[in-house]
């Protein structure tokens, strides 16, 4: 009989899922890897749902010097590891969703909680100041360095992308904000910010000359996400209960998972990745699922395909350059940097003679969600009753994935 594994659905704290003995897929020495070496900022942009906040949260854990989290875990082993724990300064800005209101209130309600904490003074400072002191007096309270780690910095940007006026603002707040990461260099040991959407056309962080982006890096595509390898390795079980209902063998059943789940790449080199959200689903339910675009698909992008004439064939399966996939961002106008920031198109192969990205959908969930959801508003019409659609994406959905 298979053993029953805890499946982490819908948590993104380190510490619940070790403690909790949740399933935990060890990405410790990757994690590792990056806080050792010389990039003193970080940013990684990948899709949502993809275990960024979980990410971040394990990041947090290491540099509380919180050990005993760590047993049994690569890191955790590490000889000569110093576990002295480090301040660090989280934000999240998951519940920022779309108003002004909801980002102040977000900056707010962090920046209150540190100063509270710390006995910072922030009279009649603005929110720059204030976080630039809350900085220095940590450093200087403690004699240790800050470590600030930022989750969904572009949730905000991302859902008022259809009000430019509003989305300036935002951004204006947020670059006044972060500006401060700068300034405060010398208080500051490391730095980490998450997103779905790029920097570099966002100038949420031009200031920060030295932020290493490590989205298409080969050294750390595996930071999010699940590979093979780590799905036969914490999941082995989990597999065997999923084929005994589906009259299935393991491998037929790694199969199935594949199909559905797998499939992206986040940089010239990378292994299969699968979509962690939708696999530990799957095998939780033990049913193929296919609920992926329901959380991961913002709302501007349904708005944006409804204004657009594109050729849906090239919209699927394109060509583009590395330079263009490189410093594309999801403000672009281009959809095909939008359909890739948010996951409906990932790397199927490179080209190094011609320094181009073949682009296409990933897996059969995804398939599904554009055959499904995402070209009605493509096409403003329920394409099962438009034969010429049906028989292009058709032949597009049925190359192989």
């Amino acid at each position: 009989m298979a053993i029953d594994i805890k499946y982490p659905i819908g948590i993104e704290t380190f510490s619940k899922i070790i403690e909790g003995g949740y399933a935990y897929v060890d990405k410790t020495e990757v994690i590792y890897r990056l806080i050792q070496s010389s990039s003193q900022y970080v940013f990684l942009s990948r899709p949502r749902r993809f275990g960024k906040s979980l990410m971040l949260s394990t990041i947090e854990a290491y540099y509380e010097g919180r050990r005993e989290l760590f047993d049994g875990l690569w890191l955790g082993q590490a000889d000569g590891e110093d576990w002295t724990p480090r301040p660090v300064l989280r934000f999240n800005f998951v519940a920022a969703r779309g108003t002004v209101e909801d980002l102040n209130s977000t900056i707010e309600s962090h920046l209150r909680g540190w100063e509270k904490l710390y006995e910072a003074e922030t009279e009649n400072l603005s929110y720059a100041d204030r976080f630039m002191n809350l900085i220095r007096a940590i450093c200087e309270g403690t004699g240790r360095r800050v470590v600030v780690l930022i989750d969904e910095y572009d949730r905000a940007l991302v859902n008022t992308m259809h009000d430019p006026e509003l989305h300036e603002e935002m951004k204006a707040i947020l670059k006044s904000l972060f500006s401060v990461l700068k300034a405060a260099d010398r208080y500051i040991e490391f730095a980490m910010l998450t997103g779905v959407s790029r920097f570099s056309k966002l100038s949420i962080f031009s200031d920060i000359n030295n932020l290493n982006d490590i989205s298409f890096d080969d050294r750390y595509a595996t930071i999010c996400g699940i590979t093979e390898d780590e799905l036969r390795r914490y999941f082995a079980p989990g597999v065997e209960a999923f084929a005994e209902v589906r009259g299935t063998d393991f491998e037929g059943m790694m199969q199935i998972l594949k199909d559905n789940y797998d499939g992206y790449h986040f940089s010239k080199r990378c292994p299969d990745i699968y979509n962690p959200f939708s696999l530990i689903n799957a095998l939780d339910r033990r049913e193929i699922l296919h609920r992926w675009f329901e959380s991961g698909t913002p709302t501007f992008l349904m708005e944006r395909l409804s204004r657009i004439d594109d050729d849906i064939a090239d919209m699927l399966a394109p060509v583009v350059s590395a330079g263009m996939l490189a410093n594309t961002s999801i403000a672009d106008t281009n959809i095909i940097s939008i359909l890739y920031q948010t996951g409906y198109l990932t790397i199927k192969s490179y080209d190094d003679e011609e320094e181009e990205f073949t682009l296409g959908l990933p897996n059969r969930e995804v398939a599904t969600g554009v055959y499904e959801n995402l070209l009605p508003f493509y096409t403003g019409r329920d394409i099962l009753d438009n034969d010429s659609v049906l028989r292009k994406l058709r032949s597009t959905l049925r190359s192989p994935l």
